[in-house]
């Protein structure tokens, strides 16, 4: 059945439901044609959220204030995770409308063991991430959209190849993170594993190369070797990473710049303020008043 017939058939003037299913995939399309606040939503599985038209605020409790949610944007949400959300425009003339995709946990494993990577994360993990699309992504966005539609022999395995390259892109950039914390199902626990779970209890700790040999059980050249080869950088690049992630969350929650920095074991606020900006595309301070897109 067709995309637009599904959107035509209005039961609701909030939240207006046109769903596709498919293997380890549903794909919906949601309308909203009033202007309301603080509608509950909760993702079931792992949501990639797509903004179509008009405008969202989001709510949730890692978040210090709402979030705007506009066309081009993506919004991921953790299985399980619930928000809430304003519609400022939404029109019965012209609705707010938005894409989500919801994956789930099989799936995301079945790609990232593909990808050869790791569960790489920290104890306090972010539940939400808010995503600029680059042009690449937004066309898959609309490919997909387009398979989900057509009844033709061979949709189930474009569907499959379509989520396969949106799970590629998103484990390739900062969702990293947030995509594989929230697998139901662990990639395993090996010497690896047991340096990052290191890592994660010491993210306000000097973090030396020997101790994570010893938590790793192995010598500095393998160490080195197993993260190029598992996570694609070395080990003090990925403490960084870890720490900067984790200092992101305490952003949002509304902690001082400064006292973050510190905190994470920055000595100067200037290093850290620049490599916040390389991992995130804005200063920390836009990061915490949401003006980073």
């Amino acid at each position: 059945m067709s995309l637009q017939l599904e959107r035509s058939k209005i039961s609701t003037l909030i939240d207006n439901r046109a769903a596709f299913n498919s293997e380890h995939v549903q794909l919906c399309v949601y309308d909203t044609y009033q202007a309301c606040e603080r509608i509950p939503f909760q993702a079931e599985q792992l949501m990639f959220c797509a903004m179509h038209t008009g405008k969202k605020i989001m709510h949730h409790h890692s978040m210090q204030s709402g979030q705007e949610f506009l066309p081009g944007q993506s919004f991921i949400i953790a299985g399980g995770e619930h928000v809430e959300i304003d519609f400022p425009v939404a029109h019965i003339k012209i609705p707010t409308s938005c894409l989500t995709i919801e994956v789930d946990s099989q799936k995301v494993q079945e790609v990232a063991e593909k990808m050869r990577l790791e569960q790489a994360f920290y104890s306090e993990q972010a539940t939400t991430l808010q995503l600029r699309n680059n042009p690449l992504t937004q066309q898959l966005y609309q490919r997909l959209v387009d398979t989900f539609s057509e009844n033709q022999r061979d949709r189930e395995v474009l569907i499959d190849l379509g989520i396969s390259e949106l799970l590629v892109r998103m484990l390739q950039d900062k969702s990293r993170q947030l995509v594989l914390q929230h697998c139901s199902q662990l990639l395993g626990h090996n010497a690896l594993q047991s340096a990052i779970s290191y890592i994660k209890q010491n993210l306000k700790q000097p973090i030396s190369i020997e101790n994570l040999c010893k938590s790793a059980g192995m010598g500095r050249s393998k160490l080195y070797l197993e993260f190029k080869r598992h996570l694609g950088c070395t080990p003090q690049t990925f403490i960084v990473e870890q720490k900067l992630y984790a200092a992101a969350v305490k952003l949002k929650q509304g902690k001082a710049v400064t006292q973050v920095c510190y905190d994470y074991g920055f000595s100067e606020l200037s290093y850290f303020s620049r490599r916040f900006k390389q991992t995130f595309g804005c200063s920390p301070k836009q990061y915490q008043s949401h003006d980073f897109n």
